[in-house]
């Protein structure tokens, strides 16, 4: 997992730097909390938190939010002199031991909602909320640790890391094409390109041929879109 982390800190460097070469001396910390607890909203609303009408979790695009998340998530431990990632090691595993900046509290819930078996989404609201409340409070370990746990209650980190590298690719796409500029276009033929990411993750069967897949299938979209 490690060797994975470092593959993924590796890309989000080079990432921001096509955003802005000198990102580190641009970009603040706390411009990255403020992207994950925005983001962290963008997740509960693939949830059904909205108790006055039904809603069908889309746990997809959950999927692809808890990647977004990922990408500032990396940013700030790139924005540190010496990182520190036990805390998402913990929040991943599920270890509760030594953890000083975390509030007691929040663990005793949560392992509460675990044993009355409530349903998976409000463990995912749950959870993310305390990315969220963590994220606004500028507490990286406490952002580590809350999202370790989102992630390995809604799939596993294999699954974050092949969405990750696939998200990452997109990014690069559209700043090629215009997303800073305002020229992108990030609905093509009446779906947004992150469906079109999900749909090319399922057809490949390595990240080595994930890249080759996302720019051949958003150059037929372009092309397609211009005819």
């Amino acid at each position: 997992m490690e060797e994975k982390i470092n593959e993924c800190l590796k890309l989000q460097d080079e990432l921001n730097k096509k955003i802005d070469v000198n990102w580190k001396n641009i970009r603040t910390r706390e411009d990255f909390f403020r992207a994950i607890w925005l983001e962290c909203a963008e997740s509960v609303e693939s949830l059904p938190w909205k108790w006055w009408k039904k809603i069908e979790p889309d746990i997809e695009n959950l999927e692809i939010e808890l990647a977004d998340i990922f990408h500032f998530v990396l940013s700030l431990v790139l924005m540190e002199r010496n990182p520190d990632l036990s805390y998402f090691y913990k929040g991943l595993s599920k270890d509760f031991s030594d953890l000083k900046d975390i509030e007691g509290d929040y663990i005793n819930h949560y392992l509460a909602q675990k044993y009355k078996e409530e349903e998976n989404t409000k463990i995912y609201i749950y959870l993310i909320e305390r990315v969220a409340e963590k994220a606004l409070r500028q507490d990286l370990n406490g952002v580590l640790f809350f999202f370790g746990m989102v992630v390995s209650e809604v799939f596993d980190f294999d699954k974050l890391y092949l969405l990750y590298i696939g998200k990452n690719i997109l990014n690069h796409i559209r700043q090629e094409k215009g997303y800073k500029s305002g020229s992108y276009q990030k609905v093509i033929g009446g779906l947004e390109d992150n469906k079109y990411l999900l749909k090319a993750i399922k057809e490949v069967n390595s990240k080595d041929e994930l890249e080759e897949k996302l720019r051949n299938v958003f150059e037929n979209l372009e092309v397609k879109n211009n005819e």
